[in-house]
């Protein structure tokens, strides 16, 4: 995460989720935004295949999420958001393992 200057935002890129919409006013913000994105696809985890295609290992009582190191996380952040980032926030979000939902 980090913030842009441009948009006066905090902008994140979770590289176990792909999710690179996460973005708001405040740290706190941004990050409930990305927990909820996290969430969402845990619950549809045996529905979907996202999280196995980012990586995942998933059942129906289990979630065992990839591995990065930080100085990848930043790497792929500047990536995502075409940006150089000189003061990187990590942030390592976690939730209890939702109940998943076999079919939508």
């Amino acid at each position: 995460m980090f913030k842009s200057e441009k948009e006066n935002l905090f902008l994140s890129y979770c590289a176990t989720t792909h999710d690179f919409a996460s973005k708001d006013k405040t740290v706190e913000e941004t990050v409930s935004s990305a927990k909820s994105w996290l969430l969402r696809l845990l619950e549809n985890r045996l529905a979907y295949k996202d999280l196995q295609n980012y990586g995942w290992e998933v059942t129906e009582n289990s979630a065992k999420l990839p591995i990065f190191v930080d100085k990848k996380l930043v790497r792929l952040t500047e990536k995502i958001h075409s940006v150089k980032i000189s003061n990187p926030i990590i942030v390592t979000i976690d939730v209890e393992l939702p109940k998943a939902q076999k079919s939508l």
